[in-house]
C-alpha cells in the first residue's frame, strides 16, 4: 500500500512540475514582427490585394490550414499556426529569419514548404507595403 501510496504521489509531483514548465510545448511569441516594409502600407488596400491576388484560394484568415497556412498570426515572431508535425523552428520555410523583407522575398519568388509550394507573386513595392499592413491586422 505504501509502494502505491509514494507511486501516486510521485506521479501527482511529476505532473505539477510539468505543467509549470508548460507541459513541455513550445513557447509561442506573438509579439509582432518590425514594421518596416509595411510602415508605409494602407491594410485596407492591402486586403483588397489579398482578395485580387487570389491569396484566399490557398490561404485561410485564421489559424486553420486550407492549402497553405492560415494566416493568423503571419506577422508575428513565431509566425502562423502550421499543422501538426510541421516546423520551421521559427524561421521562414525557406529558412530564412521571420522579417519583413524575407516574407516579402518569399511572396515575390515563392517556393516549397513541407506543406506545400508558393506561387510567386508580381507586386509593387507600394502594394507589398499595403499588403504586409494587412497582414499585420490577422491576428491569432
Amino acid at each position: 500500500m505504501r509502494k502505491r501510496m509514494l507511486l501516486l504521489l510521485m506521479m501527482v509531483a511529476f505532473v505539477v512540475v510539468l505543467n509549470a514548465c508548460g507541459g513541455g510545448e513550445a513557447a509561442v511569441d506573438t509579439s509582432p514582427l518590425a514594421k518596416t516594409i509595411s510602415a508605409n502600407g494602407n491594410a485596407q488596400n492591402g486586403g483588397a490585394i489579398f482578395a485580387d491576388k487570389g491569396c484566399m484560394a490557398c490561404h485561410n484568415l485564421s489559424t486553420e490550414q486550407l492549402v497553405g497556412p492560415g494566416m493568423a498570426g503571419v506577422m508575428t515572431v513565431s509566425g502562423p499556426v502550421y499543422p501538426n508535425g510541421v516546423s520551421y523552428g521559427g524561421k521562414l520555410s525557406n529558412g530564412a529569419d521571420r522579417t519583413e523583407e524575407n516574407i516579402a522575398a518569399w511572396i515575390r519568388s515563392g517556393g516549397q514548404g513541407q506543406i506545400g509550394s508558393m506561387s510567386p507573386q508580381d507586386m509593387t513595392d507600394a502594394e507589398m507595403a499595403d499588403l504586409l499592413a494587412y497582414l499585420h491586422t490577422i491576428q491569432r
